[in-house]
């Protein structure tokens, strides 16, 4: 590993791992800044001949926290291939058989639940029902809640 991730989150990372292991699902939830990014960017580090599906809510969201990883230390992750909520359900069934995921992260997970966004996460799910899921949250509200 490239980082020490601090101490809360190596908890949150070990619990996650063992729930992943044990459901195939895990959720973090923490507060804003506190390093969520950096629990999935080591999962992904740790499993480097795994390809990861990295989805969030904007571009910008990604490339900050990219950013932030390689900043404190962390490797550059070329197993990962990230797209956006919009993107992934305006995507083909052909172009969502192409992923091919490992591991599936959907960072600020409680927007899964958007009437469109939503759609486009649950294709894919349904194509991957097996691969685990790691869920990235600053709150446990859902989508309209």
């Amino acid at each position: 590993m490239s980082i020490t991730l601090f101490e809360h989150n190596l908890k949150a990372y070990e619990a996650a791992h063992a729930m992943l292991s044990d459901t195939g699902k895990a959720a973090i939830i923490h507060p804003t800044g506190t390093g969520k990014s950096f629990i999935a960017f080591y999962l992904c580090e740790k499993y480097p001949e795994h390809s990861v599906c990295w989805l969030s809510p904007s571009d910008y969201i990604f490339k900050t926290q990219k950013e932030n990883w390689v900043s404190a230390g962390g490797s550059e992750n070329r197993n990962i291939r990230f797209y956006t909520y919009a993107k992934l359900m305006l995507m083909t069934k052909s172009e969502l058989e192409e992923i091919k995921p490992n591991h599936i992260v959907l960072d600020e997970f409680h927007r899964c639940g958007a009437e469109m966004w939503g759609q486009g996460v649950q294709r894919l799910l349904d194509l991957y029902p097996n691969v685990p899921k790691l869920g990235l949250s600053a709150t446990n509200i859902r989508y309209l809640d």
